[in-house]
């Protein structure tokens, strides 16, 4: 019997799911809302909101030094080349398309996360996972065009790239995750078996 109440302890059970799918389901409810507010500012907004940004990052480097590190120039350089295929691109707008990357890398993991607890089906994760936040990368491309911002192929790209990053990261923690749970169980029930 305690070992039951253990197991069901470690595993979860149905509530866990449930209390799981309404946070992640607010969260990406939230960041929807934030992707369609920062895509409906006007160029000289946007402009603006980058342009503190970099100057925060510059004062934030100015005491941590990060951007002398090698691994930093490194990764500054790849994605430089992989986005803009050049290196010489202003930080701007490095920051610019970081933050792209970044909130649908959020966005795909929290989708994924939700259909997963809620199909319990890898497959139909994947598949919403990478393709709920594509189409809103569309449609938040498409929606720049009435504020007199250009829509861009290229952004697509990076945020369809942040979506499968994101949505890889949370199946490789749901993965690791569910082998730990595993071993612990099995631990329990060899300690249970040379118990008895």
């Amino acid at each position: 019997m305690k070992l039951e109440k253990n197991i069901k302890r470690i595993v979860g059970n149905g509530r866990y799911a449930t209390i799981s799918m309404v946070i992640i389901g607010v969260v990406v409810t939230l960041l929807i809302i934030a992707i369609m507010f920062f895509s409906s500012k006007s160029p000289t907004d946007s402009s603006m909101q980058s342009s503190y940004a970099y100057r925060m990052l510059k004062k934030i480097d100015q005491v941590l030094d990060f951007s002398n590190l090698p691994i930093f120039q490194k990764v500054e350089r790849q994605l430089k080349m992989w986005w803009f295929k050049t290196e010489y691109v202003p930080a701007e707008m490095l920051i610019r398309k970081t933050a792209h990357f970044s909130l649908y890398f959020l966005l795909a993991f929290f989708v994924t996360g939700f259909v997963q607890f809620w199909k319990r089906d890898v497959f139909v994760s994947i598949l919403v996972g990478i393709g709920l936040p594509n189409l809103i990368a569309v449609f938040d491309e498409y929606n720049q065009l009435y504020y007199n911002r250009g829509s861009s192929l290229n952004d697509v790209m990076i945020d369809l790239s942040g979506a499968a990053c994101g949505t890889l990261s949370f199946l490789l923690i749901f993965l690791m995750t569910f082998l730990i749970r595993r071993f612990i169980v099995s631990r329990l029930n060899e300690k249970h078996s040379t118990d008895a």
